[in-house]
């Protein structure tokens, strides 16, 4: 249980830390009050970063799934939640600048099209390590009880 309460203070550093920054970017460029991916990225790491992993690493303690599936599931788990949490910061940032009335910048449809896409990848191996995880917890062989150690 260790290693998911140090896997989850890691997100939580990462989740309060974007929350500053997001809070005070966005005061610094006049955009206050609206929409943005960076206010997302905040929740981002902190849900999914931070209560999926401990509640994983709970379930995990009790169903006890510790195969060759699962040891490629969890860090698969948690690559996609840090990359798609980096992608999306990048892209409030860009959000933050763009509805700034500071800043003149416009992003390239390029630009735009490869963010979207690696958020998209990192997005989808967030999810594969998910349904891998729920995969190798289902597929685990149950043990058998001794039943000379039963009460009744």
């Amino acid at each position: 249980m260790k290693k998911y309460i140090k896997y989850a203070a890691v997100f939580l550093a990462l989740g309060l830390a974007l929350g500053v920054f997001y809070r005070e970017f966005s005061k610094a460029y006049g955009v206050v009050n609206t929409y943005s991916t960076l206010g997302l990225a905040h929740t981002h790491f902190l849900v999914l970063g931070v209560a999926f992993t401990l509640l994983i690493g709970l379930i995990n303690e009790k169903v006890g799934a510790c195969g060759k599936l699962y040891r490629w599931a969890f860090p698969a788990y948690c690559t996609g939640v840090l990359g798609a949490g980096i992608m999306m910061t990048v892209r409030g940032i860009l959000d933050v600048l763009v509805q700034s009335d500071k800043v003149v910048y416009t992003v390239s449809s390029a630009a735009n099209g490869a963010i979207a896409g690696i958020s998209g990848l990192f997005h989808a191996i967030l999810g594969i390590g998910l349904v891998l995880i729920f995969v190798a917890w289902l597929t685990k062989k149950p043990v058998k009880k001794d039943e000379t150690n039963t009460l009744l």
